[in-house]
């Protein structure tokens, strides 16, 4: 008697065994990731890389391509490379890296000098005069107030919120210029004198 035959399929991995199959991961792109990167180029001391992102874009070299590659979109790659270039401006000579705060509006604020800053400036007003109304990136005059920035040494602007607000730059309505004007004029709050001089 000839017994029937089985095929006998290789035994399932339980479910929580089962990955997918590796795969070689992306490296991360965006803001953050980038100025990472940029901050490290400063900590690590590669005087190289960052005067190579000091040369002008037609003076095409592979530390251009490595900023750009941190892109998400091809559309903002140029956006990318100018911004290391603004990184680098801002860094040379320093050996640490400074992330900055705040947008631009606030940062330019803070040029001048005691008892006339910002609004109360005229160098800076005017600045923040010509970079408001551009339709287009003013990437000039912004590299203008870098360079005020770094001589007055003030704290420059956050450089991760300086890239998400120049992609916005020509989006409708206009936010990041709008943005950047009121940190400009906005006045600060100030304390306010008790009778007998104590501040509250």
């Amino acid at each position: 008697m000839t017994l029937p035959l089985f095929e006998m399929s290789e035994p399932s991995p339980p479910p929580d065994a089962e990955q997918s199959t590796p795969t070689t991961a992306e490296p991360a792109t965006g803001p953050v990731p980038y100025v990472a990167w940029l901050g490290y180029l400063v900590h690590t001391h590669q005087y190289g890389k960052l005067a190579d992102l000091r040369r002008p874009a037609t003076a095409e070299n592979p530390t251009h391509f490595e900023a750009r590659a941190y892109a998400p979109t091809d559309e903002h790659r140029a956006l990318y490379r100018q911004i290391g270039f603004l990184f680098a401006r801002y860094h040379a000579g320093r050996t640490r890296p400074h992330y900055g705060r705040g947008s631009m509006g606030t940062a330019i604020r803070a040029i001048g000098y005691d008892g006339a800053r910002g609004p109360s400036n005229p160098g800076a007003e005017r600045l923040m005069m010509r970079i408001l109304p551009a339709r287009q990136i003013p990437w000039r005059h912004l590299q203008h107030a870098i360079e005020r920035i770094r001589v007055g040494e003030t704290t420059p602007p956050s450089w991760a919120e300086l890239i998400t607000d120049l992609t916005k730059w020509t989006e409708r309505g206009r936010p990041t210029a709008e943005k950047w004007g009121d940190t400009f004029y906005t006045r600060r709050p100030t304390t306010t004198a008790r009778t007998n001089g104590a501040a509250t």
